[in-house]
């Protein structure tokens, strides 16, 4: 009897946290959140890429995070999150690692969908953990 109890007590954990893994994520209504890219995006497929603009202006500095890790018993951002200056000129965007020593600039596709707080951009970064070649970035602050 203690193992039938047992077994539907896991049954019912699991249940649980099936229904709580698949809820929707629910992002901000647009016409909540300021117009232009200053703001807090997420990439809205794995939703584990952020990107922080600081200016609306078509060049200036956005961040990449990542998150957080424990490495030797300190809590640092995650590898690959770093800060880039960018230049968008039409549907590209020019972007340069800010930590770099190097001076070199690569373009990559970009689309700024204002109305829907939307960006699409090529993907920039080798520690962006999709196989997709555009990533679509969501506003949410």
């Amino acid at each position: 009897m203690k193992t039938i109890k047992l077994c539907c007590s896991l049954l019912g954990i699991v249940f649980v946290m099936t229904l709580y893994s698949c809820q929707k994520i629910e992002f901000p209504d647009p016409s909540t959140l300021s117009p232009g890219l200053i703001g807090t995006w997420v990439e809205t497929k794995t939703l584990s890429d952020t990107l922080v603009f600081i200016s609306s202006d078509n060049n200036g500095m956005f961040s990449l995070h990542k998150g957080f890790e424990i490495r030797d018993g300190y809590r640092l951002p995650t590898i690959g999150s770093t800060v880039y200056n960018y230049e968008i000129i039409g549907d590209s965007i020019k972007l340069k690692d800010g930590l770099s020593s190097l001076l070199i600039q690569e373009v990559y596709y970009f689309h700024f969908d204002e109305p829907n707080l939307t960006i699409k951009v090529g993907k920039f970064s080798k520690y962006i953990d999709t196989k997709k070649s555009i990533l679509t970035f969501r506003k949410i602050k």
